[in-house]
């Protein structure tokens, strides 16, 4: 059984960073060619209570995001307020959608508030084409 680090690629979508309320912000934009799900982690501080987090998944053909598409938005509201929330975005790549996935979001809460993204994908692991593969 693989561990999980073995099973998935991490990588910062967007840096931690402090963004104002009604600021929209995109994650960079990461190659899923290759990947069967990838999942980005939208991390925010807390918001107070029943603010909301917008986040919308974006899909373009290249890195830049040129002509993203949006392929969908959702809301995630902070019912308690003083607890740091993870929205969870999931997504399948598609061929009718871009070979690059990105986040947009947006919070409303009263003041600026640290947020970050990371993403994760698996892989299919494949040896090198001559068996000589070390995993230690």
């Amino acid at each position: 059984m693989n561990r999980i680090n073995e099973a998935l690629v991490f990588q910062t979508a967007f840096a931690p960073q402090s963004v104002a309320a009604s600021t929209e912000k995109t994650s960079d934009y990461i190659d899923v060619s290759g990947a069967e799900e990838i999942v980005f982690l939208v991390s925010v501080a807390p918001l107070g209570a029943n603010k909301s987090l917008t986040v919308t998944l974006l899909a373009s053909d290249d890195s830049s995001g040129s002509e993203a598409e949006e392929v969908e938005t959702a809301t995630f509201t902070d019912p308690v307020g003083t607890a740091a929330q993870t929205a969870v975005v999931s997504y399948r790549p598609s061929a009718l959608n871009g070979r690059y996935a990105a986040v947009k979001f947006q919070h409303d809460g009263a003041a600026a508030v640290v947020c970050g993204v990371v993403a994760a994908a698996n892989t299919m692991y494949l040896p090198a084409a001559n068996g000589w593969t070390l995993a230690v």
